[in-house]
């Protein structure tokens, strides 16, 4: 088991409010009436709150056409006594344009949601420019990537509300909550649950800007990242020996473009044994330094290669720098094999590789394998991002890894081995997550 520091924190939008907006997380499993009290909350905006417990209860529910399964995650406030809550994201997945994106918010571990039962809700879905990040963060600017959103001074492009007219209401008996938000382009999304305390219209969107009237209170926050169509990925050779080299034959929709292909490869069924904890130590103050947080992976190491090319960036995500992350999300299954990938590896290990490129839009992409990975199915999942469009093409499948393979391809189309075989398609087998109040 290793403990690694968080040289340069990425992230996604809810690991940014997670670790830097959202606070002490009790363990408690109740809360004193809303608003939520004030010792609970972190201010964002003169009419915004955001609950400490927001990270863990909002997540989304339907699978798209790219997904894989994640290691749990789990996130430890020290100074809140906290212990391990589970985030409750097992499967980094890519969903679809123009189809619907289920979220569910209800009591978790560590969050219990009852007392807002009867509290008229919105959703604010907002469509990022790029993740947000968490780097040379502190508490003088907690704001951050949420607060920026209210304010209108943020890099969006497009903001929505969904309410009673969308089928968000008020929250259950039991503390729940269903909404659903269907995305008419690619991106990166990101998703805030409010609780109207006071006024009667709560936020309100106009042009792309959001209004609040009153005050309201963030109680979830999720994200999502959106393709707007499929690539197309064949291995050129499968099975492949040990050591020898996959090599994928990449044909996306992104026209009139560079793009950037990022290729992860993984040993299927071993990412669903393992386990990240993200440990915030020391007090949340006006001092809150990157060097209090720390990501401490169940395995040693990834076995495996990284190849990536300088100043690359996937779905907002720089990962040609060293990133140390939990695998959350997609971006963060990149940022953890690239920046752990040694061909020497040794110990408790992820049999994995990652590539990644820019090249033309259709394009032969080649990752690397090593003599000593295990015999067996490994997944493959491919992110297609246009240069200047931002467009997202993805897929995923499976090449088998074993002795007598065929020759090493060298990186080249074509040379024998039988057709493709992406039957096997990405594992869901994994546990759920224990999602109920303590």
């Amino acid at each position: 088991m290793v403990k690694i520091p968080i040289v340069k924190p990425i992230a996604i939008f809810v690991m940014a409010v997670a670790l830097i907006l959202a606070g002490p997380v009790s363990v408690m499993s109740t809360v004193g009436a809303t608003p939520v009290a004030e010792s609970q909350s972190v201010s964002v905006t003169e009419n915004v709150d955001v609950w400490e417990r927001s990270p863990l209860t909002l997540r989304t529910t339907s699978e798209g056409p790219t997904t894989i399964v994640a290691p749990r995650t789990f996130i430890n406030v020290e100074s809140a006594a906290t212990g391990d809550l589970p985030l409750n994201k097992r499967t980094a997945t890519i969903h679809e344009r123009n189809e619907s994106i289920n979220m569910s918010f209800e009591p978790r571990i560590g969050a219990g949601t009852r007392a807002l039962a009867g509290d008229e809700a919105q959703l604010l879905a907002v469509k990022l420019d790029e993740a947000p990040t968490t780097e040379g963060a502190n508490t003088s600017d907690i704001p951050g990537s949420l607060g920026d959103v209210l304010a209108n001074n943020s890099n969006i492009t497009s903001s929505e509300l969904l309410d009673d007219a969308e089928g968000v209401g008020a929250i259950s008996d039991e503390g729940e909550l269903n909404a659903s938000y269907t995305p008419e382009s690619g991106g990166v999304y990101a998703f805030a649950l409010v609780t109207v305390d006071s006024g009667e219209e709560g936020l309100s969107v106009s042009d792309g800007n959001v209004s609040v009237n009153g005050n309201v209170t963030v109680v979830g926050v999720e994200q999502a990242v959106v393709q707007d169509n499929a690539s197309t990925v064949e291995p050129t050779q499968n099975p492949v020996n040990p050591g020898n080299n996959v090599t994928l034959d990449v044909a996306t929709e992104i026209e009139d473009e560079n793009v950037t292909h990022a290729v992860v490869l993984v040993k299927q069924g071993e990412l669903q044994q393992q386990s990240s904890t993200v440990t915030v130590s020391g007090e949340l103050n006006e001092s809150f330094s990157q060097d209090q947080i720390t990501v401490e992976n169940s395995f040693d190491n990834v076995s495996g290669v990284a190849t990536v090319d300088d100043n690359i960036s996937i779905a907002g995500v720089n990962l040609s720098t060293n990133q140390s992350i939990p695998a959350i999300g997609v971006q963060g299954l990149f940022g953890t094999v690239v920046s752990e990938a040694e061909s020497d590896a040794d110990g408790e290990v992820i049999h994995a590789s990652a590539t990644v490129v820019s090249a033309d839009s259709d394009a032969n992409v080649t990752v690397e394998t090593l003599d000593s990975w295990l015999n067996g199915a490994y997944q493959y999942v491919h992110v297609a991002v246009g240069t200047e469009s931002g467009t997202i093409n993805s897929d995923t499948g499976t090449v088998a890894i074993s002795p007598g393979g065929g020759p090493d391809n060298g990186g080249s189309p074509g040379n024998g081995g039988g057709p493709p075989d992406n039957a096997g398609g990405p594992n869901n087998t994994a546990d759920d997550d224990e999602d109920e109040e303590e």
